[in-house]
């Protein structure tokens, strides 16, 4: 790894740059240099843009310069999606104006074989020599919500946040800023890493890691270097904050494929297993599960046991619910003498008297947010599983039954809804109030009717299955929290 005191400094220049230089800024339709640049003033970068093309003497409305010798002053960032063959000298005139880091979204490098490698290793032999830090090359770029640097290939827009990513396929890396987007994750920082050429995935965690405004790392990989500082740095990090990666190249197939999309050796996936968990690093199984676990975690502690406790409105998805925890490695416990009394003053003497709690369809909204606090202070339970938190999901129904009918009155109808909006949101509300004060995690499971659960500070899982696996992650960090005596 780099000198951590360069690569501090350097790293500013990538993720805080001032003034930063477009080489191959366009205004082609269709073109990268077109796409990019447009990207980066519709965003308001709050730095300065310096559009390089040798042809138009300005590019979309700003005077645009024929080399990056002719940019008045010295750079802080050079974005370069010209050819390969003319990047060498790029990065020599990009070193000469003192620019700290390089963006080389050109592809046709070491992925395409020993030419490539062979003009990769040029231009990583300048950036080495001017002290200079390069993301790529064959990158999608990176994104900085601070000063609203976005510079990715891909028509996203990602929501600010707390979340740092890096990925080793920016395609997959931008879905997961488009998923989380959906979901309510926002994202600091992102980074396509590209080939790799200089910095890697080693470098971004350990950054990230010091990165006070980071709080949580998630990331997409192909492979690691044995060589590298991964399993070092990574038991460090994961301590003070969750990382979450998903792995691909996992079968022989996705192997080799993963050699020929970046070069990247995906290694033994059993051995890989072990050593992220001994990492402390938080494996998902699905690239949708990243972005759910980081949500997730970044709402709820994690666990400090595997002991759950589930929370239903109908018994046949706490059925479900107990078969998913269990294959997910989770325990569905009995209750305390205690909590059995507490619900039987609650639920109907005919209720099951046990996990799962089923309610046997009792509606009061209240009620639920009883059970709820009831199942959670239970001592035997490190989490709970809560379904059927569905605001409001009759009500759209019923009115429109009662509508048809014209049995009410237009004021009888109106009543009727208001009455139940003020319910809704006062279950909302102490529901909202509720997640925040435990010190155990509850994953909702159900159904939000009028807008993302996210904008009112949930997090709805829409199958048990889903929360049954995401539940079993977080214990596996809270275990590993315990373990190091990191909590």
């Amino acid at each position: 790894m780099k000198d951590k005191k360069l690569l501090l400094e350097k790293m500013r220049s990538l993720w805080d740059p001032r003034r930063v230089a477009m080489v191959g800024a366009t205004n082609k339709y269709g073109k990268w240099g077109f796409n990019i640049f447009s990207r980066m003033i519709n965003e308001e970068f709050t730095g300065e843009i310096l559009p390089v093309n040798p042809r138009d003497e300005r590019v979309m409305g700003m005077k645009a310069y024929k080399s990056l010798p002719e940019v008045p002053g010295g750079i802080d960032l050079a974005i370069i999606v010209t050819p390969s063959p003319t990047v060498p000298e790029v990065m020599r005139q990009a070193a000469k104006k003192g620019a700290g880091a390089a963006i080389v979204i050109t592809s046709g490098f070491s992925e395409t074989g020993q030419e490539g490698a062979r003009v990769e290793k040029e231009v990583m032999d300048i950036a080495r020599s001017a002290d200079m830090i390069v993301v790529g090359p064959n990158t999608m770029g990176i994104y900085s919500a601070d000063v609203r640097l976005n510079c990715l290939m891909a028509p996203i827009s990602p929501m600010p946040g707390g979340a740092a990513c890096v990925a080793q396929s920016g395609n997959v890396g931008t879905h997961m800023l488009f998923r989380g987007k959906l979901r309510g994750l926002g994202f600091g920082k992102f980074v396509s890493s590209g080939n790799e050429g200089d910095l890697t995935i080693d470098e971004y965690l350990w950054y990230f890691g010091q990165d006070e405004k980071t709080d949580s790392i998630l990331g997409y990989v192909e492979g690691l270097n044995p060589d590298g500082d991964f399993m070092r740095i990574a038991p460090e990090v994961t301590k003070r904050k969750p990382v979450i990666l998903y792995k691909g190249g996992r079968t022989g197939a996705g192997a080799a494929a993963a050699a020929s999309h970046t070069g990247s050796l995906a290694g033994n996936l059993e051995v890989f297993k072990g050593a992220m968990k001994q990492a402390g690093v938080i494996l998902a199984g699905t690239n949708k599960e990243v972005v759910e676990l980081g949500r997730a975690l970044q709402l709820q502690p994690a666990p400090r046991g595997r002991r759950i406790g589930i929370l239903t409105r109908g018994g046949g998805w706490g059925v479900i619910t107990s078969d998913a925890c269990v294959e997910a490695g989770l325990e569905v416990v009995p209750l305390s003498d205690r909590t059995i009394a507490r619900l039987d003053k609650i639920l109907p003497h005919y209720w099951s008297r046990g996990n799962p709690v089923d309610m046997v369809a009792v509606m009061s909204y209240k009620a639920y947010l009883d059970c709820l606090e009831i199942v959670a202070s239970d001592p035997n339970v490190d989490g709970v599983i809560a379904l059927g938190v569905n605001i409001d999901a009759q009500g759209s129904t019923v009115m429109d039954a009662l509508s048809k009918l014209g049995v009410l009155t237009e004021k009888e109808m109106h009543d009727i809804v208001e009455k139940s909006r003020t319910e809704s949101a006062g279950f909302f509300n102490e529901l909202r109030a509720f997640l925040s004060s435990t010190d155990k995690p509850v994953l909702t499971v159900g159904r939000w009717r009028e807008t993302p659960d996210w904008e009112s500070g949930l997090m709805m899982i829409g199958e048990p299955e889903d929360a049954a696996n995401i539940m079993a992650k977080m214990a596996d960090y809270g275990e590993y929290l315990l373990k190091e005596g990191a909590v």
